[in-house]
């Protein structure tokens, strides 16, 4: 993975290129490409099909977001970055009762998510 695998253009927030540490990691390496590819994968459905036909029954590209983080969140918990002052998200986890593994999850995501998508989930 390099430079070329984040394309800028995928949201109106540019995505940040992921850490080197990702980088040396195959299932990080092959779930980071699953997700960038996942709108896609799921726009060439919906052009090829009829109106009212659900192109993406399995959420694939939060979902795919979803496995990247869980994948973060407990095969490389060292690496998650604390919690960030800014998200109103990562703030609201501090005051809630959540389980440590959804904490983490989310904070993972702003490892390889703009802002605005990292405090969706």
């Amino acid at each position: 993975m390099d430079a070329r695998d984040s394309d800028p253009a995928d949201h109106a927030e540019k995505w940040p290129l992921p850490p080197p540490w990702m980088w040396s990691c195959q299932e990080c390496t092959d779930l980071y490409k699953a997700m960038k590819q996942a709108p896609e994968v799921v726009d060439a459905a919906r052009a090829e099909s009829e109106p009212g036909v659900d192109c993406d029954p399995f959420d694939t590209v939060v979902s795919s977001q979803i496995h990247l983080a869980r994948h973060i969140a407990t095969q490389h918990t060292a690496e998650v970055p604390a919690m960030d002052q800014g998200c109103d998200r990562c703030k609201s986890d501090m005051t809630r009762e959540m389980p440590v593994v959804l904490v983490l999850e989310h904070r993972a995501r702003h490892v390889f998510a703009p802002p605005s998508i990292a405090g969706l989930l």
